[in-house]
């Protein structure tokens, strides 16, 4: 996602691979739009250590030269630096890739002695606050609890001394260390939701932004957009989200996971309940196959699991006035719902 929030200035969150040319998709966008990335990109948010979020990021970091890259206090604990210094690129092994990328990120401020563009992120984090413009950025989470428990599961993953080094993804519950947002233009406010999941502790997790009152604390608006947090899967949800934190009926938007085939059928009945209309970047179970070799065909029936991937990617594009007013726009690969057909799709607005 990438936010332009006045004079010129671009902030990103998070980084994902375009399927064709394998450039992170802001980079494209920028190019599309003529934005000098070099010098109008402030910084980038990594929100967690997921493959889908940190695809593409170590490029981000060397194109936008001015952007501070930001990320969970975890993440930047001397921990996980440690362990990120344990895995190399592997150029026949694509494994560990989020640690791998992160590893070269911080590698690479390293060398050219730019740590100062690290910043730790936690709850109540503020990016920027730009009263000429009257613009806002505020982290919600993660808590002080998810943050803890994150490191200690980053210390548990590290090999013990002398193992050798064996396959390694970063942790399920990332999710729970994620950075979820507040965004603010004069009126117009958007909660964005990252991967932020409910734990059952009420110390994390959604829970924890509700129960210490951040956005009363804050002063934050209801926000009247939402991106749904883990595409749109039940963990993510919170009631206390929709009842206080945002307007009646907000316009709802996630990202689909083909992997996972999120968010699913009742995810969308869910939310369309509660929102005005529900945009996702592509239908998760897509009908449609692309067509193969007869032979590659019935390779690939062999194996356990196979899903669809499209050659093209969803995009969508808020357009917010002073007033909190705001229109929206999508390509035809992103599916709209709306409560009066919530079975059907559609891509007009």
């Amino acid at each position: 996602m990438v936010l332009h929030y006045g004079q010129g200035r671009w902030f990103v969150i998070d980084s994902c691979l375009s399927p064709d040319s394998k450039v992170p998709v802001a980079l494209e966008y920028f190019e599309s739009l003529g934005v000098d990335a070099a010098t109008q990109v402030t910084g980038l948010l990594i929100s967690h250590w997921h493959r889908d979020h940190i695809d593409g990021a170590l490029r981000i970091v060397c194109s936008c030269e001015k952007a501070v890259v930001q990320a969970p206090a975890a993440l930047l604990d001397r921990e996980a630096l440690n362990l990120a210094c344990l895995y190399r690129r592997d150029p026949f092994n694509d494994t560990d890739k989020e640690i791998r990328e992160f590893r070269e990120i911080v590698t690479y401020l390293a060398k050219r002695n730019q740590q100062e563009r690290y910043r730790l992120v936690g709850a109540r984090h503020l990016f920027f606050d730009d009263h000429t413009v009257g613009v806002r950025l505020v982290a919600l989470s993660p808590s002080e609890v998810a943050m803890t428990q994150a490191i200690e599961q980053i210390r548990e993953l590290k090999p013990e001394g002398g193992d050798k080094r064996r396959r390694l993804v970063a942790p399920a519950s990332e999710n729970l260390n994620a950075v979820a947002l507040h965004f603010s233009f004069g009126k117009f406010s958007a909660v964005l939701g990252a991967d932020l999941e409910e734990s059952g502790n009420q110390k994390t997790g959604w829970s924890a932004i509700i129960n210490a009152n951040i956005c009363s604390e804050l002063s934050l608006a209801k926000a009247s957009v939402y991106k749904v947090a883990h595409h749109g899967s039940i963990s993510g949800h919170h009631q206390g989200v929709w009842d206080k934190m945002l307007t009646p009926l907000p316009l709802a938007m996630t990202t689909s996971h083909a992997n996972s085939r999120l968010p699913k059928e009742s995810d969308v009945q869910r939310i369309t309940q509660l929102a005005s209309s529900f945009i996702v970047t592509r239908n998760p179970t897509p009908k449609s196959k692309t067509r193969r070799d007869p032979l590659t065909d019935r390779i690939l029936r062999r194996t356990n699991s196979r899903c669809v991937i499209n050659e093209r990617m969803g995009h969508v594009q808020v357009r917010a006035n002073l007033d909190g007013t705001f229109s929206v726009a999508m390509n035809p690969v992103c599916a709209a719902y709306r409560q009066v057909d919530a079975a059907r799709p559609s891509n007009e607005f």
